[in-house]
């Protein structure tokens, strides 16, 4: 190795060093640089070090020497701190969608983001449920492959699975192939999902990327989503999702509806700003809200129960009544405990 890559080689050492090693609690000493170089074959005089980390400097690393707690070098700055790290691995091991070796995969390349004590501290405080994981292997290469098909308006086509019993046994289906003009990836509900239209309809639908296996990008290219939704110059996906119940379409409407106010937090938080109170009783209080009359919709709406009441628009409460009238005459007819049949409720005039 000529003189000129030994030196290049040790600049890049100490820089590496003190990405791994320093922080401002725990400044590295200029005899434990050498100490390091010394391991890897390279003997040098303090002075050539301090040349080194003066080029670092002249380049924009920010190597700051301090003296407290004791004297040493550390960056004062990364890519991310140590609190953004580890909200990237808490994701990680919460997305389900993800195969536990991914899931361990990435965990790791993350955690070389931190110096060698945070990263020993993270370690630590990691864990995940692997049976939660997902068996798909090919995730990554879907999302590589919709990702490049939606930048490029490109068509694709894959097969997608359902989950079917069979001789009391849960498996996947024999699966059914699609061509999509793909719109947009986004993860929602702890899921990750293509929203694109098929050809068939005049709809936006959304499917699952764990039940998506060979997706391919095709030459044709996509139908232009103008033809399909409201938006003109770009998919937005932001209010896409924001309107969608369960991630079911359906047309756009305003509801007024009265809430208990046990409901505000659940409001606030499926509507943001937009659950605007327009009047209130301290007990109840009604707001406007517009969302997708869907399937999904009607499903969120019997979860509330009895703490909210659709009071428009009109055809929304007639098929709540239907829903409720269902459900209640289903549970009627359920198989009653031991001890004899089920009596249904007296009616009262009142």
């Amino acid at each position: 190795m000529s003189l000129t890559e030994r030196k290049n080689e040790r600049l890049l050492i100490v820089l590496q060093f003190l990405r791994q090693e320093a922080s401002p609690e725990h400044p590295l000493p200029m005899r434990r640089i050498l100490l390091a170089l010394k391991r890897r074959g390279i003997v040098c005089a303090r002075k050539a070090v301090g040349r080194d980390i003066a080029a670092l400097r002249r380049f924009g690393y920010p190597i700051v020497f301090t003296r407290t707690p004791y004297a040493g070098y550390y960056l004062t700055s990364r890519a991310l701190n140590t609190a953004e790290v580890r909200i990237l691995i808490d994701a990680v091991d919460a997305a389900p969608f993800l195969t536990a070796d991914m899931t361990e995969q990435l965990t790791e390349k993350l955690q070389t983001l931190v110096n060698r004590r945070e990263r020993a501290a993270l370690q630590k405080q990691i864990y995940y449920d692997p049976s939660c994981k997902q068996q798909n292997t090919e995730i990554c290469c879907s999302i590589d492959v919709l990702h490049r098909a939606i930048a490029q308006g490109r068509k694709v086509s894959f097969w997608y699975y359902h989950r079917t019993l069979k001789n009391n046994h849960i498996q996947l289906n024999d699966g059914r192939q699609f061509v999509l003009s793909p719109y947009a990836l986004f993860w929602k509900n702890d899921h990750y999902y293509l929203a694109g239209n098929y050809e068939k309809y005049n709809t936006v639908g959304n499917y699952r990327l764990d039940r998506m296996y060979k997706a391919k990008m095709l030459k044709k290219p996509v139908r232009p989503f103008s033809e399909v939704t409201p938006y003109r110059e770009r998919f937005d996906t932001a209010d896409y999702l924001h309107s969608a119940f369960y991630l079911y379409g359906g047309k756009v409407e305003q509801l007024l509806l009265r809430c208990d106010s046990s409901l505000l937090d659940v409001l606030t938080d499926r509507f943001g700003s937009e659950a605007e109170v327009l009047e209130s009783s301290g007990e109840t209080f009604t707001t406007h809200v517009q969302v997708r009359v869907s399937e999904g919709l009607y499903e969120w709406l019997l979860q509330c129960g009895a703490r909210l009441t659709v009071l428009s628009p009109t055809y929304v409460r007639d098929e709540m009544r239907h829903r409720i009238r269902d459900l209640y005459s289903l549970y009627r007819l359920a198989v009653p405990e031991e001890g004899g049949e089920e009596e249904p409720p007296q009616e009262t005039d009142s």
